[in-house]
């Protein structure tokens, strides 16, 4: 029997937008017939890196947040593709949730700084191309909101990530859905689940531990996981680090509690460069390794992982990743 775990990523030293809480990534390597398997990530298009004359709109939308028996208010940023009529209630679209890295903020993908490529360039050039469905995007914050990053500390971070899972499911979906042309129809848990197969749920660095967790705890209102440079810690109830086997064993067991245990879907992706890269690829390993209800490597693969070399723990990659990501899960 799996004690009490306690999940963390492996990252600590708060640096602005995406070099945050990069902390002691121990630098396992892997070698043998795995490596063979990584699908490696090719340079992505020079015009994709280029705005689309067809333009999604980018949008502030606020909703209510409950925690700890606090109520309050939480912002996020919706993109909607180009197209894209409130009025027009019969076209549905599927949603992608993204979870920045510790210390961003709810802009961090959309619309990065320091001219890193932004994911709206990406979405817009592969819709426009016909490379996948035109979708809705999602971009929260564990934190209570952007205003208040510093205020958290890396212990507050991690209980911010692994709970997120209650917020989403309870107070994000059930608004956002509602307010956009989705293929939610309630508002309940029952509705939320009964439109799982539309929703994805992916972050980068700490929003990769968010999806880690969402998978663990929340897979019953996801169906699609990008895990996106971050790897699985897990730990004793003594506060002990486990290894990778430890974790994967761990994840496996809480899947198995869910009646959606054989139905959802891993995409993993990071850099050779990437301080969260061999720790990710080691997870990925044991989830392979060690977890059943993970089929890696087969024609019915569920989880699948992808290394761009020389690629770093920064948005510019990151957003690079999901160019080749979400053509797999937005099929046209």
């Amino acid at each position: 029997m799996l004690k009490k775990l306690f999940l963390l990523l492996s990252l600590s030293t708060m640096l602005p937008f995406g070099k945050a809480w990069l902390g002691c990534y121990a630098q396992n390597s892997t070698a043998g017939s795995f490596e063979s398997t990584i699908q490696p990530i090719l340079p992505i298009p020079d015009e994709v890196r280029k705005p689309n004359a067809k333009q999604g709109r980018i949008e502030e939308f606020k909703y209510m947040a409950h925690k700890n028996g606090r109520t309050f208010q939480k912002h996020a940023r919706v993109y909607t593709p180009y197209g894209y009529k409130a009025e027009d209630k019969k076209t549905k679209y599927d949603v992608l949730y993204l979870m920045h890295g510790g210390g961003d903020k709810t802009t961090s993908f959309l619309t990065p700084p320091n001219d890193w490529l932004p994911l709206r360039n990406i979405l817009d050039n592969l819709i426009a191309e016909g490379k996948m469905r035109p979708i809705i995007v999602v971009c929260p914050t564990f934190y209570d909101d952007d205003e208040n990053i510093g205020a958290n500390n890396m212990g507050d971070a991690i209980a911010l990530t692994r709970d997120f899972h209650t917020e989403l499911q309870n107070d994000l979906i059930p608004t956002v859905e509602k307010q956009y042309n989705t293929y939610l129809e309630g508002t309940d848990s029952i509705a939320v689940t009964k439109t799982r197969d539309h929703r994805a749920y992916g972050g980068f660095s700490m929003g990769a531990l968010s999806t880690w967790y969402q998978l663990a705890y929340g897979v019953n209102a996801v169906k699609h996981f990008l895990p996106l440079s971050g790897d699985i810690w897990a730990y004793n109830e003594k506060g002990e680090k486990q290894d990778a086997k430890f974790a994967a064993e761990w994840m496996n067991s809480m899947l198995e509690k869910s009646p959606f245990a054989h139905d959802f879907e891993v995409y993993g992706y990071t850099g050779t460069k990437d301080v969260a890269g061999n720790p990710e690829k080691a997870t990925i390993e044991a989830l392979h390794k060690y977890a059943p209800l993970f089929r890696y490597a087969t024609p019915d693969a569920n989880l699948r992982f992808s290394m761009k070399k020389d690629g770093e723990h920064f948005y510019g990659h990151i957003n690079e990743y999901l160019y080749y990501a979400l053509p797999l899960i937005y099929k046209k």
